[in-house]
């Protein structure tokens, strides 16, 4: 493996750790600060609305388990020097940039279902994907 490949992996790795970061961001919230709940409660009060909190956490739960499948599926890819892997690699960086526009730009009422740090947490996998499919692209010097 080259090392522009050993990098590319390391990178998809590090998409993979943003990934359960996500996630844990959300336990952590879930289990004690509530900031998450305690957002879309307020979002929600002034129409009388009672929303479900655990339905929003399983929006962030969801986008962070995907992210992960898809990151694991990229780094077997990239393991196996497949030459599909950097195609593979652009498309996972889609989606799960996709997916974190979607925690970015989900409103209702006007506002902003998720605050910004939400959107910010999920967008570092693709970030992650993006510097990765870079290393793969790249040719090596000869």
């Amino acid at each position: 493996m080259t090392p522009g490949w050993r990098a590319a992996a390391r990178a998809v790795l590090l998409a993979v750790v943003l990934s359960a970061v996500l996630a844990g961001a959300a336990i952590i919230d879930q289990a004690g600060g509530r900031s998450l709940a305690d957002h879309v409660t307020a979002m929600y009060a002034p129409y009388g609305k009672r929303p479900d909190p655990n339905l929003i956490y399983s929006l962030v739960y969801a986008v962070a388990a995907v992210g992960a499948l898809l990151w694991l599926l990229v780094v077997r890819a990239v393991r196996s020097r497949r030459r599909s892997a950097s195609v593979l690699a652009v498309v996972v960086t889609v989606i799960t940039a996709a997916l974190a526009l979607l925690l970015f730009g989900a409103s209702e009422y006007g506002t902003q279902l998720f605050p910004p740090l939400w959107g910010i947490l999920a967008i570092l996998p693709a970030a992650a994907g993006v510097f990765a499919v870079v290393l793969l692209r790249r040719r090596p010097a000869h």
